[in-house]
């Protein structure tokens, strides 16, 4: 394909930290990942979210304090969470829980959910895609809400597996789609909008992540990846029809991404639409670079031509950067991509949420934002984190809602939440220290992450919290461009391991401490 832009020069702005507020969303311990969030776009105050496996969390004074849930379904709530305002009306897109059926059996179509009321939670469902008990899986949903032809329909896009997990060439992957009109009492037939296959693997041969968004004249735009490609369909007739499937980018080493010391990640694209002045724009990442980078594009004629990729994570390290989400201000049409990255963590034990917001008008001015205030510890392979974190907009907010890892075996949602105009420079929020318990085969080290210069002091012991055996620790760190993490010492097959750990900045003077038991 020929594009029609180019970028000879981005230029790359200093990363600042971005003084949202953020907040513990979860008050059961019930190891929650994969968030939804949404803003409502006419009453900005309330905020909603939701997690796996059938969590679901709501605010009302835009996001200081929340409540908690368990969304219900008749046909089940089990993962895969979505959630989508069309104009003041809720919608929640998940995956089934088919009464009377195993687990794996009972994926059998997807769920999407009209709220109505979040406590007592009232909903009215409806059974999408459901074919001849064949997998579905990775929802998504959007919805037309000012076309004048097609205002008020519903999309959904997902992923049908013949087999789950089959290696047999015969059974196929596939990308699905499903409409309901405003006057519509249900979700109509499911049709195959990819013009080929994948395997049914769940990995790179595999047809995954369709995602959509609507243009200004009602016409829909679906992305997905699938073998090593990064793919895109349009139809201008309400979902009746579609075009031929373009391959957008080569997607280096696939959308199923082999990251360190997390159970697995992806580089899954995501699409949104300006819709005053229609033009898209899509994320992924992947590793074309080496490492893994986030890797935006856009289109200004409704997908007929399209820029050259450019990079958001504007680092110059080798730290891996992944799970990108993407939103639009609609007031300003400026992006905003938020995704996992590791530019502070040179063994990548450690990640951070970062933000890229796209000028509207000059996308190729780049600004990155922190959202972090400190390092969260990766939880290794051992421990399921979910595949991806999600943002909205509306009115002048921001809401981001990604999983938190504790080191005690325990995942938390934790939300970074403000008006936009909070994304502004804020040093001193930053604290520069933090801990991780890493996860190999047959071992775990202690690793501390230090962006300052520090004096540390460590006592740990291991084995047994009474008769086990100890170490101290004392040592001067001197991080360095490509040394942050400090493995301070490595156990064998033990199974419990406490430690205390006493940190002096050296360019400010500030103590630190922090206190860890652990079993597992």
């Amino acid at each position: 394909m020929k594009f029609q832009f180019s970028f000879l020069l981005v230029f790359l702005s200093s990363t600042v930290l971005a003084q949202l507020t953020t907040v513990k969303v979860n008050h059961t311990n019930n190891n929650p990942n994969e968030p939804s969030v949404a803003i409502n776009p006419f009453s900005t105050k309330t905020i909603v979210a939701a997690a796996n496996i059938n969590n679901f969390y709501f605010s009302r004074n835009r996001g200081t304090t929340w409540i908690e849930t368990t969304a219900t379904s008749e046909f089940g709530v089990y993962g895969d969470p979505v959630l989508h305002y069309s104009d003041s009306q809720l919608f929640f897109t998940h995956l089934s829980k088919t009464k009377g059926k195993g687990y794996g059996d009972w994926f059998d179509r997807i769920v999407v959910q009209e709220i109505k009321n979040f406590n007592p939670w009232q909903e009215t469902s409806y059974s999408v895609g459901y074919n001849n008990n064949k997998m579905q899986d990775k929802p998504w949903l959007s919805s037309d809400d000012f076309s004048k032809k097609f205002k008020g329909n519903k999309y959904v896009t997902w992923t049908e597996f013949d087999v789950y997990d089959s290696k047999d060439p015969k059974d196929r992957s596939r990308i699905r789609f499903s409409k309901k009109g405003v006057n519509d009492k249900s979700f109509t037939d499911a049709i195959t909008i990819s013009d080929i296959t994948g395997d049914c693997q769940d990995g790179d041969s595999t047809l995954e992540g369709a995602t959509t968004a609507v243009g200004k004249n009602g016409e829909i735009y679906v992305v997905w990846a699938g073998l090593n490609k990064i793919w895109f369909d349009k139809s201008l007739d309400g979902g009746k029809t579609w075009g031929t499937d373009q391959i957008l980018a080569d997607q280096a080493m696939g959308w199923d991404m082999d990251m360190p010391n997390i159970h697995r990640a992806n580089g899954m694209p995501f699409i949104g639409c300006y819709t005053e002045s229609n033009r898209i724009y899509i994320t992924w990442a992947d590793e074309k670079n080496g490492d893994a980078d986030i890797w935006l594009l856009y289109s200004l004629d409704g997908g007929r031509t399209w820029s050259d990729r450019f990079k958001l994570n504007t680092d110059d390290s080798e730290g891996n950067q992944y799970f990108p989400n993407l939103t639009i201000d609609q007031k300003t049409g400026d992006v905003y991509v938020a995704y996992y990255d590791q530019r502070h963590s040179s063994k990548q034990f450690f990640y951070d949420i970062y933000l890229s917001k796209i000028n509207a008008t000059q996308p190729q001015k780049i600004n990155n934002y922190r959202i972090t205030e400190q390092s969260i510890p990766l939880p290794g392979s051992r421990f399921f984190y979910g595949d991806y974190l999600d943002l909205d907009i509306a009115g002048n907010q921001i809401a981001i809602a990604y999983p938190k890892y504790t080191l005690l075996n325990i995942s938390e949602i934790e939300m970074a939440y403000g008006n936009l105009i909070d994304l502004t420079l804020n040093p001193e929020r930053i604290d520069p220290f933090t801990s991780n318990i890493a996860f190999e085969k047959d071992s775990l080290s202690l690793v501390v992450n230090a962006q300052n210069k520090a004096r540390i002091d460590v006592k740990i012991r291991y084995g047994s919290f009474f008769n086990g055996a100890r170490q101290r620790y004392k040592s001067t760190l001197e991080p360095k461009e490509n040394l942050s993490d400090f493995v301070i010492s490595s156990y064998g097959k033990t199974n419990k391991i406490k430690y205390r750990l006493r940190i002096i900045d050296l360019n400010t003077g500030n103590i630190h401490k922090i206190r860890k038991q652990f079993s597992f």
